[in-house]
This record gives structure tokens, sequence and C-alpha cells, in this order.
């Protein structure tokens, strides 16, 4: 009976306990349910918030009409790129677009002509893919000054600079690029490496260092730390100038000490920036003024709308971007693709928006002959009449309305001669 009793108590005492333990479990579980889908709805609510900021930024003209001032300029120098251009005696101005398309044989010098004429942009493209270094040779890559292609694929369309040696690391490969550019191009002011997955915008770029001097040390690009040392990510690419590539080839001016700079393969960034520190060189604040980024290795619509996680783009960001992610005036960005390449190209540099009326077309188009000759013609052609200046409009109308009585008769005439024209 005792045991009984134990054996009743044991059973209701357990199943008070898992009854107890269920009910705590579903009431915990629904907490962090409602907590999770207001913790999503506060995301979703932020996420819907930034989206509406950028699209309110990107489809206004506001600050559109600033002109970019980069962080670099207030670091090295005080000079802004309009005051550059005015101690250079040059002074920016707007012009007629009729004038400059169908005006005289004389015409103003566009402001991107003059500056790929004065601020040389070397251009070097490290290739994985033909189809990629294919477009690139084919867009952007004609707006460099001069640009070389390094890798070890081998195209009869692209020249594709080969190293014969074997090589041990990106970083090598890399030294061997800017030795050989050192070797070949005796003008020399600026030195950009990209991937071949890259969209360069020179014009861009030249517009960046045209107030720097070329001569002295800069590295410039997007900015992250690894293990204490700051380095340019190779995705976004990274630009060096003349001066920090003497103190470079100064440094590894052989194979063998390209050879021995660096072990390990997709580090090349890594190690020349470990490199240029010894030398006391280091990446530079590339931000516009309202701290926006310039080099990219992502996207454009990825880096606007967050549709892939950015990682050590944001996280390890040495000089991080505040509020939108982009400067108007940026320099690369990721494309991936050959054909979105061709798009980014026909964007950039033949797609017009005309934001002011009459802004073409305002013009007439070059005639033959005068509007008052029209008539003379008609009459030769028609009724080969070539003594005309005595006629009269009444005569004129005369003439016309004795062979055509009705205007549809002139044109089922016309309409004849051209079926027939068609037919032979």
């Amino acid at each position: 009976m005792n045991f009984y009793c134990f054996k009743s108590r044991s059973v209701f005492l357990i199943g008070f306990g898992i009854g107890f333990l269920l009910a705590l479990f579903l009431l915990v579980a629904q907490h962090v349910f409602n907590c999770t889908s207001a913790c999503q709805r506060t995301s979703l609510n932020h996420f819907s918030a930034s989206r509406s900021a950028l699209l309110k930024w990107f489809t206004s003209d506001t600050r559109t009409d600033k002109k970019p001032i980069f962080q670099i300029w207030k670091e090295f120098t005080n000079l802004t790129y309009d005051v550059w251009l005015k101690n250079k005696k040059l002074r920016l101005s707007d012009f007629d677009i009729d004038a400059y398309l169908y005006g005289p044989e004389i015409k103003k010098e566009s402001e991107a002509n003059w500056l790929k004429s004065h601020v040389h942009i070397t251009c070097a493209v490290f290739v994985k893919k033909i189809k990629l270094a294919k477009a690139i040779q084919d867009t952007w890559g004609k707006h460099c000054n001069k640009i070389y292609f390094f890798g070890q694929e081998k195209s009869p369309k692209v020249s594709i600079v080969n190293f014969e040696i074997k090589l041990v690391s990106s970083w090598q490969l890399l030294c061997e690029a800017f030795n050989y550019i050192w070797r070949d191009n005796k003008d020399l002011e600026w030195l950009i490496f990209v991937k071949d997955d890259t969209l360069v915008i020179p014009e861009n770029l030249r517009y960046m260092v045209g107030p720097l001097n070329h001569t002295r040390n800069y590295y410039l690009g997007h900015t992250v730390i690894l293990w204490g040392q700051p380095y340019n990510v190779a995705d976004a690419g990274y630009v060096i100038s003349m001066g920090t590539l003497k103190k470079l080839i100064n440094k590894f001016d052989n194979s063998e000490k390209c050879r021995t700079g660096g072990k390990y393969w997709k580090q090349e960034d890594y190690y020349l920036a470990k490199h240029l520190a010894t030398m006391e060189i280091y990446p530079s604040d590339t931000r516009d003024q309202y701290f926006r980024g310039t080099f990219h290795g992502y996207p454009l619509q990825s880096l606007l709308w967050g549709v892939v996680k950015t990682g050590v783009y944001w996280t390890r960001a040495v000089y991080p971007i505040k509020n939108e992610c982009c400067s108007f005036a940026s320099v690369t960005f990721n494309v991936g693709e050959p054909d979105r390449m061709y798009t980014w190209n026909y964007l950039l540099y033949y797609f017009h928006v005309l934001k002011r009326k009459a802004m073409f077309g305002s013009i007439k188009a070059a005639t033959s002959e005068f509007d008052q000759d029209v008539w003379k013609t008609a009459l030769k052609e028609e009724f080969n009449i070539t003594y005309s200046n005595n006629i009269s409009s009444d005569a004129y109308y005369q003439i016309w309305h004795s062979k055509y009585s009705e205007p549809g008769q002139f044109i089922r005439k016309n309409d004849h001669i051209k079926d027939t024209d068609f037919s032979d």
C-alpha cells in the first residue's frame, strides 16, 4: 500500500514537472518569437528608412552641383581642384553644346581632354579571364594614358605580359609588374593596379590627383587593417605615385628581391603596404567631404542596397564610410562580368540626360539652297521651266493648277513614281 502511494505520487510529480517545463518552454518560445518579430520589424523599418533616404538622395539634385573635396587634399596640401586650375591660369566655363557639336572646326578643349594630356594615368590590370581583359581594352582602358595587362594567359586579342619565370607568390607578380612598367614607361606620374573584374573611371582619378605632386609619396585606395597593418585592398584597386614607385624600385630592383619579398598568394596588397610602411609611406584618406568612399571593391548595387554583405569593407575600414556609401566622384567599382563592363561604359560616356530646354537642336541643319529658291527648283523639275525670275505668285498658281486640278492627283502621281522605282 505504501509502495502504491509512493508510485502514484511519483507519477504525479513527474507529470507535474513535465507540464511545468513544457509551459515554461512555450512561454519562453513565445517571448523569443515576439522579440524576434519586433527586432525584424525594427530592422526592416531601419532598412526601409535607409533605403528611403538613399532614394531621396540619389533622385534629387541636393549637393550634386557641389564639387567633391577629398580629404587627401586637406592632408597634404591646402589646394582644391579649382585653386589648382587657377594657379595654372586656367578657368572653367560652360559652352553651348550646339556650337561644340555643330559649330566651326575650332572648338574649345573639354576639361576631360585637358586633364588626360596633363595628368598621366598608367593602368595595370592583372588578368585571369581573357573576356574581361578584352572588355577593359574596349571600354575604360582607352581612357588611360597607357595600359598594361599582366598574367599567365595568352590571347591574340589582348597583349598580355607573361613573365618567363616561376612565380611563387602574387606579390612577386606585382613586383615584377611595377619593375616592367618602370623600365618601359618614361612618362610615369600615377600608377593604378586593379584586377580584371574592376571598372576604373580615370577621369575621376585625374580629378583627385591633379592638385597633388606625383613626385611625392602617395598610396591611395580603400584602406582596411589586418594584424595591425593598414593596407589598401586589391579588390578596390590601389594607386601609387611616381615618388612611391621610385622608392619601391630602389628596394626591389631584381627578380630575386621580388621573390623573397612575399611568400603567399592573394596577399600582394598586404605585402605592398608592409614594405611601404618601412619607408614611412602609409595609406591616405580618399573619402570626399561627406565621408563617402571613392574606391570600391564591390558592385554599386551591393553598396547601395546591401544585397550582399560587404564584410571587411565596413568592419575593418581605417577611414569608415558615413551615411551614403559612394562619392559622386568615385574611381573604382567591382563589375564582375564583361557585359556589365560594356553597359557601364555606355552609361558613363555615351548616354546623355537633357536637363535644360533647347540644349540640342537649336541650330538649323545645313541646307543646299535657300528657302526662296525652293519653288524655282520645283518648277524646273516638274515643268522644265528654267526662266522663273518674272513669274508672279498668280502665274505660279496657274502653272500648277493647269496640270493638277486637285492636290490628290499630285500625291497619286508621286506614289506611282515611288511604286515604279521600287518595282524596278
